[in-house]
């Protein structure tokens, strides 16, 4: 094992240059860290080093990376393990009051961005999230307090999509917002959740199911985009294939309420218990198939 995890050190470092932390550890260049390309080398790379010697920076990389393959719930349980043993960093309080956002623990991620907000970690993110979180809450007022203060100007454009949306949602809903979108929004805007939420039953069949496994091949261990898949399974009817998705979600993601609600909507619709608005005549003639996409 020693032999292995210095082999592989040796070729992590050879690519990418070491740089202390603010823990002062050596770790590879945080460039390389965060970029999504590379973090599933960079989740195997530090797995291997959290078995020789578990620290808290080494739970927070790996979070940082498991963020990055949309893989939330595995990033929840490192960013844990990571505040377990230091509560106080700003660092992992901020990554974690994003990653609570993911698993739907809103309250959590107001707690913990709130705390970020009075240290130098702040940023025009931090107040996007409030904001979100604060309307995910229904507590409007405090949430349209956090978006008049917010500048479009100090935000990356991915994020001044987001704002705008939210805008939108402050004074309108979220049907609305899905019916103002011309093509679906990147994979790694949180935009795309709500156009795969509300398409469903507006996007014809066969173009949403290319869509949503076009997405789940990028992101395999997305649980939002394994859950939408699941949902398009029940409402062609394919119940066992939808089973296997769900499993799989489960594996990676906590059973939040939304989630324990879908499973039982799930239960009911195998039993033939939910009302038919219309058939789908399409549904046989589809061709679905449930490989490695659903697999972790």
């Amino acid at each position: 094992m020693a032999l292995r995890l210095f082999t592989l050190g040796c070729l992590f470092l050879w690519s990418c240059q070491s740089s202390p932390d603010s823990q002062g550890e050596n770790i590879p260049d945080k460039r390389a860290i965060a970029t999504g390309q590379q973090a599933e080398k960079n989740v195997q790379f530090l797995t291997l080093q959290l078995e020789d010697q578990p620290s808290a920076n080494l739970y927070y990389l790996r979070a940082k990376n498991y963020l990055a393959l949309h893989a939330y719930g595995l990033a929840d349980q490192d960013m844990e393990k990571a505040l377990r043993d230091n509560p106080g960093e700003p660092a992992y309080l901020a990554l974690s009051s994003v990653i609570k956002q993911k698993v739907e623990d809103y309250s959590t991620s107001i707690d913990r961005a709130k705390l970020v907000e009075i240290t130098d970690w702040n940023s025009p993110q931090n107040s996007l999230l409030l904001a979100q979180n604060y309307f995910a809450t229904k507590q409007m007022s405090l949430g349209r307090i956090y978006l008049k203060k917010m500048d479009p100007a100090n935000l990356p454009e991915l994020d001044k999509n987001n704002l705008m949306a939210l805008k939108d949602f402050a004074v309108s809903d979220s049907f609305r917002l899905y019916s103002l979108m011309e093509q679906k929004p990147k994979d790694e805007s949180l935009l795309v959740y709500l156009f795969y939420e509300h398409g469903l039953n507006l996007i014809p069949a066969l173009e949403y199911q290319s869509l949503i496994l076009e997405s789940l091949k990028k992101y395999p261990m997305d649980p939002y985009f394994m859950r939408y898949w699941a949902r398009f399974l029940v409402k062609m009817k394919k119940y066992t294939q939808a089973a296997s998705v769900y499993k799989q979600v489960l594996k990676v993601y906590p059973k939040t309420k939304s989630m324990q609600a879908e499973l039982v909507y799930f239960d009911l619709a195998k039993q033939g218990l939910l009302p038919t608005k219309r058939k789908e005549s399409v549904a046989d003639s589809l061709d679905i198939s449930v490989d490695s996409l659903t697999q972790n």
